[in-house]
């Protein structure tokens, strides 16, 4: 009882069952044909009992398909799964050619072999597969015209405003002796700053390009990251002066050598502590902090300014996003390209935020080995700058990491 109870339940199950199960005898007669059978191929189960497998087939398949059958049944192999066979074609009784997989296994039986066939009709994943091939492709073309179009922008463009650059320079040079009126050496000053900002967008842009495209050349080499803060601080002190922000460094003089391209890295420096002076509303402070952790260097730049709100932490590395705290000067492109040099020195970046207390923005950098272990010994040595507390940890769960 339980037995018979059980191969009604199963054949229930196979009858009822999505994908096609066909049945077929020796001479490839159609034995069987589930309810998903019914459904793949438009007929019904009593219009094919009895006929050819042949049926179901496209007309160029069938020879080839029937003798692929008969050596199956005479091989050892008892069954092959979808993975295992090359898709097929499928008829259906309108006429339709669709594309397919099947499993296949053959037994001995009393009236000889019989074989047994699960077939999935694949359509729509072929459909979705030449949609996304074609998206694909699309994407490429626009990544190329993109390219094309900077390369344009960074070529064509960069020539009149450099010219700008020049000429105004020029102008501003010529009233040295003070005989250029005010207002002239104001217009002048004016165009010099819009075309050294248009020349840092051109950058930018180029940046995230090369970026994106795996072609940013890294050229690291040992330097001491002592000098990296003194570049960017002696470029930014007269911005920070300007916003009435305080710039401070908590560098240890023991700091191990980093192993880095030192254009790169210093504009990696450039941009956070640049952000973060615009961020930071006259009277804060913005402090540069770095620490040997194992085997990198840490470094945090942290303000007092505005902080970011929970819900824009998570799109501060997209590219052109910018938050609203402020104006929004600039093309949005600042973390986008600090993220990716740091990825390309094999380091990390992540933010931590809180709206009206201040951000911390850490990253972290390649130790030189020789220098790391010259630090170790020379640990006690009293560090330099403004000792403020400073965190020694990695990313926390809450925090938005640049990864």
């Amino acid at each position: 009882m339980t037995q018979r109870l059980t191969d009604s339940v199963l054949r229930q199950i196979v009858t009822i069952a999505s994908d096609a199960i066909i049945c077929i005898d020796g001479a490839q007669r159609i034995t069987f044909f589930n309810d998903g059978a019914q459904q793949i191929f438009g007929y019904a189960a009593q219009e094919v009992i009895g006929k050819p497998l042949d049926v179901l087939l496209p007309v160029h398949f069938r020879g080839a398909h029937a003798a692929h059958i008969e050596r199956f049944g005479q091989s050892t192999v008892s069954a092959r799964t979808m993975g295992e066979r090359r898709p097929i074609s499928g008829v259906r009784k309108d006429g339709t050619e669709f594309p397919a997989e099947a499993a296949i296994a053959h037994i001995e039986t009393d009236e000889g072999t019989a074989y047994s066939v699960v077939l999935r009709d694949i359509t729509e994943r072929r459909r979705i597969e030449a949609v996304s091939a074609q998206l694909v492709l699309d994407l490429r073309n626009a990544v190329s015209a993109r390219d094309e179009m900077l390369g344009i922008v960074s070529h064509d463009l960069r020539n009149p405003v450099n010219a700008v650059k020049m000429l105004s320079s020029a102008i501003l040079r010529s009233g040295d002796d003070g005989g250029l009126p005010k207002d002239v050496a104001e217009h002048a000053t004016t165009m010099m700053r819009a075309a050294e900002q248009m020349d840092t967008l051109i950058q930018d842009l180029l940046d995230v390009t090369r970026i994106e495209s795996g072609r940013m050349q890294i050229s690291p080499q040992a330097v001491p990251f002592q000098d990296l803060v003194a570049s960017t601080f002696d470029t930014l002190a007269p911005l920070a002066a300007d916003g009435g922000v305080a710039l401070q460094s908590v560098i240890p003089a023991a700091l191990p050598a980093v192993d880095v391209d030192t254009g790169r890295i210093t504009q990696v420096l450039s941009n956070l502590v640049s952000n973060a002076i615009k961020y930071t509303p006259r009277g804060g402070n913005v402090t540069l902090s770095a620490s040997q952790e194992r085997d990198v260097m840490q470094v945090c730049v942290a303000d007092t300014g505005v902080g970011i709100a929970a819900e824009d932490l998570p799109r501060v590395f997209d590219r052109f996003w910018q938050s609203q705290r402020t104006n929004r000067s600039g093309a949005g492109l600042g973390l986008t390209i600090a993220r990716g040099i740091v990825r390309g020195h094999g380091g990390r970046i992540w933010i931590e935020s809180t709206p009206r207390e201040g951000t911390r923005v850490y990253f972290t950098l390649p130790i030189v080995a020789d220098s790391a272990a010259e630090a170790d010994v020379d640990a006690t040595a009293p560090d330099a700058g403004v000792r403020v507390p400073r965190p020694r940890r990695q990313p926390g769960p809450g925090d938005v990491d640049g990864e």
